[in-house]
């Protein structure tokens, strides 16, 4: 059976995010549709999972199911029937260089909505840490992680790629001081949930060294403990949930699937800057319509990211350059397989050989002694291709080659 790393997604590429934001998945969701994939389709031997703020994508590896049939499932799980509209949000390929070079892309930043994002390789690492915890990383896949790897480390050290941040948490802190000028520091900051974004704030921070912030999570002892990592304070869930929010000039919301978190409780007497990073989004977009309000979401900081872009689009033609480099020889590795193949069958069949002819006992060759001899056998096949291909009787031919090791 001919297996194939296949791919299917659905991104800032493709769709808008009010359409993107309903296949964004959560992480128990994550596990849900990856073991209901196991069960659809027995024939995946691999299975990647990336959902970022701007994409959703499956990268698999399979014998017979393609890339539509794994599309049209995750559409009726999430929409419950398969719709033309559905179909045209998605891009996909049913051949392994195209997967791969997608993915090799993908985790450069080549195609993330702020060029050269520097936050994707660490949410791919993510990704594939729960494929090998559940033993879905294939042959195809594992090959393929490794050539990312590498070709992520060539970026960072051949090109000056990765100069600049163009994070969307660096931005997002950027903008408090963009709004409120020399008195920023003074303004009283509330960040919203306590993942890897909010976590990416705090690390930020450390530059802006704003000093009025609050965060609030539903689960208030992770919120409590960012918060005595960081020294700032907590502010009561319930509160949030009950839009008690008018002493707050700042909002930064990061919380997965909880949309319309906040649309309402906000001053009136003051301007009010709400930064929106979640999928889908936390603010209700009505919240806009108030002359005092200034509200961002992740489109509208992808777009004054610009300053960062024609940096690193100097760097770009060298970015390509490695990757292009790097999926040429993943190719080559691929184009072995067969080759691989044959050689631990022949392998397996040598070393049978040798104890189903007597030849190993008769000699007393301990096992580390047998297997020197069998690599000696390889190495002679190899240097006779016919041989290899069709090896005809083997016993007499391995018989053979032992006497003259034994002499």
């Amino acid at each position: 059976m001919d297996t194939r790393l296949r791919y299917i997604s659905i991104s800032h590429h493709t769709a808008p995010v009010a359409r993107r934001e309903r296949f964004h998945l959560s992480d128990s969701e994550k596990k849900e549709v990856a073991t209901a994939l196991k069960m659809a389709f027995p024939d995946l031997s691999a299975l990647l999972i990336l959902v970022t703020c701007n994409r959703t994508e499956l990268y698999f590896e399979s014998g017979k199911t393609q890339a539509n049939c794994v599309r049209d499932f995750l559409i009726r799980r999430v929409a419950g029937a398969v719709s033309e509209a559905d179909v045209e949000d998605f891009r996909g390929s049913d051949h392994t260089e195209d997967t791969v070079l997608q993915l090799l892309r993908v985790s450069a930043g080549l195609e993330s909505s702020v060029l050269g994002d520097a936050e994707i390789i660490h949410q791919i690492r993510k990704a594939y840490h729960y494929s090998l915890e559940t033993g879905m990383q294939g042959s195809l896949l594992e090959r393929c992680m490794q050539t990312l790897f590498k070709t992520h480390k060539r970026v960072s050290n051949e090109t000056g790629f990765r100069d600049g941040t163009t994070s969307t948490a660096y931005k997002a802190l950027k903008l408090i001081g963009e709004t409120f000028g020399s008195e920023a520091g003074e303004k009283k900051i509330l960040f919203v949930g306590a993942g890897d974004i909010v976590r990416q704030l705090f690390k930020y921070n450390s530059k802006f060294r704003y000093r009025n912030v609050f965060i609030a999570n539903r689960t208030e002892s992770r919120a409590e403990k960012l918060a005595r990592a960081h020294k700032v304070y907590t502010f009561p869930w319930e509160k949030l949930t009950r839009n008690e929010l008018s002493e707050f000039d700042v909002i930064i919301s990061a919380v997965s699937h909880a949309s319309g978190l906040i649309h309402k409780g906000l001053a009136k007497d003051k301007n009010v800057l709400l930064i929106d990073l979640a999928v889908p989004g936390n603010f209700a977009p009505a919240l806009a319509l108030s002359s005092s309000i200034r509200l961002h979401n992740l489109d509208s900081i992808a777009c004054q990211l610009k300053s960062n872009h024609m940096a690193r689009s100097a760097a770009i033609e060298k970015v390509e350059e490695i990757i292009a480099q790097e999926w040429s020889q993943y190719r080559q590795w691929q184009e072995m397989q067969p080759f691989r193949r044959l050689m631990a069958v022949r392998k397996k069949q040598v070393y049978s050989a040798l104890i189903r002819t007597g030849v190993a006992e008769s000699h007393g060759w301990s096992k580390n002694e047998l297997s020197a001899l069998v690599n000696q056998i390889m190495r002679k096949l190899l240097k006779e291709p016919r041989t290899l291909q069709n090896p005809g009787n083997l016993d007499v031919l391995v018989a053979q080659y032992a006497v003259r090791q034994a002499a």
